[in-house]
């Protein structure tokens, strides 16, 4: 046995709170931010509402995020999220233009479909 002092390489896992500085326009809430890279900001969101006679149904739910410090995609800015398509995606300012102004063309397209509707519903009464 060798009386040579020895060393032994320990992965030592230090868990403390970290206190960091916080954007004005998140509301503060951090559900499962374990890690630093987990720490996503959010402001508040806004949707679009539209009654039904079934209640109301809220879609287009947006709301600025930022994710500074995400291991796979770092957001150093913040973006806005946009649910639609069954989830929320990050765009870039200029992507909500591009979203909003197809959005908008997509909005003649579904009233000349109402117009549609209405001719049918005229001749089949």
């Amino acid at each position: 046995m060798s009386t040579e002092p020895r060393t032994a390489i320990v992965s030592v896992l230090v868990v403390q709170a970290l206190e960091i500085d916080e954007p004005a326009w998140c509301t503060g809430e951090h559900p499962g931010a374990e890690f630093l890279p987990d720490l996503t900001h959010n402001g508040p969101e806004v949707s679009a509402r539209f009654e039904t006679r079934h209640g109301p149904v809220e879609y287009l739910t947006g709301w600025i995020t930022q994710a500074p410090h995400g291991e796979v995609a770092p957001e150093p800015s913040p973006r806005v999220a946009v649910e639609f398509g069954g989830g929320a995606h990050s765009l870039t300012p200029d992507d909500v233009r591009a979203f909003t102004a197809l959005t908008r063309a997509h909005l003649d397209v579904l009233d000349r479909l109402a117009d549609e509707a209405d001719r049918i519903r005229e001749q089949t009464r």
